[in-house]
């Protein structure tokens, strides 16, 4: 997905790892588990300590949040957005090419709104 990787070393704070790319920066929390948690899953209801401990990191609040789940019988993880008062699973993200294989796109494509995110002076658009 075009990002660096940098391994969390401070114990004292949990979780995995930043990810950098260009302005963009994101604390990653995994989490590997044996059962998926479905598709309509509510993930802070579903794993409550870790989304609460991602919630707490002592980070700017400019850091992004991700928690990334992998079940026993998927090869890739699912990944979510952990805001302050909800969270979103990423289904799509155009500028890293990152597809969900639980990625609805019949539902999508009937959505009633779409939302271009500006990445920046020169940087193209992502939808």
């Amino acid at each position: 997905m075009g990002y660096h990787w940098a391994k969390n070393t401070d114990t004292d704070v949990p979780f995995d790892g930043f990810m950098y790319r260009g302005r963009v920066m994101v604390a990653v929390k995994l989490l590997k588990a044996r059962y998926g948690p479905g598709d309509d899953c509510i993930i802070e209801q579903q794993y409550p300590d870790a989304i609460e401990a991602i919630r707490s990191f002592p980070l700017p609040p400019w850091v992004i949040r991700e928690f990334w789940l992998r079940t026993q019988n998927e090869r890739a993880f699912r990944r979510f957005y952990i805001l302050p008062d909800t969270t979103a699973e990423i289904e799509e993200n155009t500028a890293e090419n990152y597809r969900n294989t639980h990625y609805r796109e019949q539902y999508w494509k009937k959505a009633p709104y779409r939302i271009d995110i500006s990445l920046g002076k020169g940087d193209e658009k992502e939808t």
